[in-house]
């Protein structure tokens, strides 16, 4: 075949083609470069700013608290699987971190000051957690403070300080619910089975169960497993279970017959040291509407007896700015007159089982009769009028008792002869 001879011209085009491509390529990537890099430092520009002064109003850095352990020895665990940090009686360390967790026993009790001047009294038998305890980094932050604390259970009171330079965000969490705080004094308890919190002063927002309700002062709240929060209710507490003896321990109403006599209350009768024989009853009647517990006993021969009931109440009362006892009375038949020779034995006694702060049993009694045809002492008694429901109220039981700590249980009892009586509507109202 012959060779083929392109025009000079032809090649020289193409050449001047290619190289018109090539720069145009080069136009248009420089341009890419040139246009992405000014967008990158736009972004930069406008972005760097807005995340610096972003990180300026949200970084926070964490705070310490001050605790004061003014009984017994306290373990303070500061970081989760590390030994814990025993602080004794008397003692004060101002280094507690955030996530520290405090146990207190039956015999210690301690007082936390937050960073933000909020207090918290911590009872005995309570488990604290402080969660979150946080500021604001930098002074250019118009974030609120942040307190969180978790009450795993027992007992605690605290006081939210007023904001001064800078609100707090404070929020209680316990196994049953959480609340927020405001300016104000609360006082929380966690059993096993609830929590309860009562507002003093102040204002909560109390939220249980995908629900939530607002308390003001002198409100209260019950938060229960999975439900809706029970409330606002008043803040005083019936220390007695069960005092109107119509109420199941669950807090349901029940049909009872005459005989039977609902939990926790415990029957007990005593002869004493007379050697008698013959014990008394005590059960459960309906009269009207309402139930009591009737206290009888007869044919005893002048022989003392005492029959009645006994309620565990084991309650630490100290925190409570008042104790109201109360119980509506009626007294049938008396054999014994007044409150027998040594003033104890009355047809109605009700007996307050306590605790002083310095861990020794004490009591208190009050007793009723209606005669004492043989002037009998009745020294620590009151009489009543017979064959009525007679309405008893002891407004200042706290101011009554010698320097109490805790209420163990009530006991109320018939003692003496020969006797009949009853008693309902029984009630330890703690505010």
């Amino acid at each position: 075949m012959g060779r083929t001879n392109w025009p000079v011209s032809a090649v020289r085009s193409e050449a001047i083609s290619g190289t018109e491509f090539d720069t145009k390529s080069r136009e248009r990537l420089a341009w890419t470069i040139m246009i992405s890099a000014f967008a990158v430092f736009t972004v930069l520009l406008i972005t760097t700013p807005l995340a610096v002064r972003w990180y300026l109003s949200r970084a926070t850095s964490p705070q310490q608290a001050t605790l004061e352990v003014n009984s017994g020895t306290i373990p303070v665990i500061q970081v989760k699987g590390a030994a814990p940090l025993a602080i004794a009686e008397g003692s004060m360390r101002n280094d507690i971190k955030e996530g520290a967790e405090i146990r207190t026993d039956t015999s210690s009790q301690a007082f936390l000051t937050l960073f933000n001047h909020s207090t918290v009294v911590i009872f005995p038998n309570t488990v604290l957690r402080l969660r979150r305890m946080r500021a604001p980094r930098f002074s250019m932050s118009k974030r609120p403070q942040e307190v969180s604390l978790e009450i795993l259970e027992g007992r605690v009171r605290i006081g939210v300080a007023p904001a001064v330079a800078r609100p707090t965000n404070t929020t209680i969490l316990t196994p049953h619910g959480e609340a927020t705080l405001q300016d104000g004094s609360y006082a929380v308890e966690v059993t096993g089975e609830e929590t309860q919190l009562v507002v003093r002063t102040g204002e909560s927002l109390v939220q249980a169960g995908g629900k939530g309700i607002l308390l003001s002062q002198g409100e209260r709240a019950i938060l229960l497993d999975g439900r809706s929060p029970e409330g606002p209710l008043p803040a005083a507490r019936n220390l007695v279970t069960n005092g109107d003896f119509g109420a199941a321990a669950s807090g349901m109403t029940q049909t009872l017959t005459e005989g039977e006599l609902v939990p926790p209350w415990r029957v007990y009768n005593d002869q004493g040291g007379d050697e008698g024989e013959v014990d008394g009853t005590a059960s459960l009647v309906s009269v009207g509407d309402r139930f009591a517990v009737r206290f009888f006993r007869s044919n005893s021969k002048n022989n003392h007896g005492e029959t009645g009931i006994i309620q565990e109440i084991d309650k630490d009362i100290s925190d409570y700015l008042s104790i109201k006892l109360r119980a509506d009375i009626k007294l049938s038949y008396q054999s014994l007159s007044g409150g027998g020779n040594q003033s104890s034995e009355y047809p109605v006694i009700i007996r307050i089982n306590y605790k002083d702060v310095y861990g020794n049993d004490n009591s208190w009694t009050h007793g009723f009769y209606y005669q004492n045809v043989a002037g009998k002492p009745t020294q620590h008694g009151q009489r009543i009028p017979p064959n009525v429901w007679y309405s008893y109220e002891e407004p200042n039981l706290k101011e009554k008792l010698s320097n109490p700590k805790t209420i163990t249980s009530i006991q109320i009892y018939a003692s003496g002869w020969d006797y009949d009586s009853q008693v309902s509507e029984v009630g330890i109202i703690a505010e």
